[in-house]
């Protein structure tokens, strides 16, 4: 998903206007303030940033042409187009801006108003890496990963993730603690594993919530704590995670570090069964009978009304 990068500076000298992949005569040096713009944009009034931004854009200002491909990209103060989006981020990447080079690199992964090219991708997330762009270290190290567009190489991409996860990025130390939990390019370390879960938690990634209620629940690299589990279960739950969403049903349907509950238990498995209902079966097989026509009509009511945190 794309982000909405913070910014890094407010004022910049523009002294040169790149053309046709040619440089031009040199301009007046200009003073640009992207303040504006970047709070407008904050503020939800897409249109004044958008002028604002297309203005600096077209002077040559990589910030100002990544920003300009943000509006595009997501329809904010313009109509949608992806192409045209794709167009302000490749000025912006061949200008060396980090962020915008990640961009690039996930349309050509994905297909985004462009075919697809792997390798291309990967040439990209390579540039931006090379600046420490945490994100696309991370997408470079999940290519390492799966070997698309370099090759499978699991060290590189602990290399990468830990890079990243130095940087903040709480994905890349989830994606850190799933080698450490299995032991693919470091030495096999479920303690380690279970510290990289907690802090990606921590940040607020609810998959590594889910990932530590899985470790909790079955004592890896933590003693085995059911509350705890159900707690962390329950966080990942809150947010939309529908393995814990599935995984805390269970834990209401039998008692496992909760009392036993059968309405919350069957709110649960239904929320989990909108994305996994093959899994749900066996939690409505267990439930079947424990609660009255009007209990399950009033629970899908709440269900029906919820909304994930966050």
């Amino acid at each position: 998903m794309l982000i909405f990068p913070p910014n890094s500076w407010l004022r910049l000298a523009v002294a040169f206007v790149v053309s046709a992949g040619c440089l031009a005569a040199p301009v007046r040096a200009q003073t640009v303030d992207l303040s504006g713009a970047h709070r407008n944009f904050k503020n939800g009034e897409s249109r004044p940033a958008f002028w604002d931004l297309h203005k600096t854009a077209e002077a040559g200002v990589a910030e100002a042409q990544h920003w300009l491909g943000l509006l595009y990209d997501r329809g904010r103060g313009v109509a949608q187009d992806r192409k045209t989006a794709l167009q302000w981020f490749r000025k912006a990447a061949e200008q060396g801006y980090s962020e915008a080079q990640r961009v690039v690199g996930v349309y050509l992964q994905e297909g985004k108003a462009v075919r697809g090219d792997i390798d291309a991708a990967a040439g990209w997330y390579q540039k931006a890496a090379a600046q420490n762009n945490a994100k696309a270290l991370r997408n470079l190290g999940q290519l390492y990963v799966q070997g698309r567009g370099v090759g499978q190489d699991f060290l590189k991409a602990a290399e990468l993730f830990q890079r990243a996860a130095d940087l903040g990025n709480a994905k890349a130390m989830g994606n850190l603690g799933y080698l450490y939990y299995f032991g693919k390019g470091v030495r096999r370390d479920q303690a380690r594993a279970s510290a990289l879960f907690a802090e990606a938690a921590s940040a607020g990634l609810d998959k590594a919530k889910y990932n530590l209620g899985f470790v909790y629940f079955h004592g890896e690299g933590v003693p085995r704590d059911l509350a705890a589990a159900a707690y962390h279960f329950g966080q990942a739950a809150e947010g939309g995670n529908s393995d814990a969403q599935l995984m805390l049903s269970r834990m209401y349907l039998l008692g496992e570090g909760v009392e036993t509950d059968m309405a919350k238990a069957y709110y649960w498995a239904l929320l989990g069964a909108v994305q996994k209902p093959s899994l749900a079966e066996w939690h409505f097989d267990k439930l079947r009978g424990q609660l009255s026509a009007r209990q399950r009509e009033r629970i899908r009511a709440q269900s029906r009304a919820w909304n994930p945190k966050g």
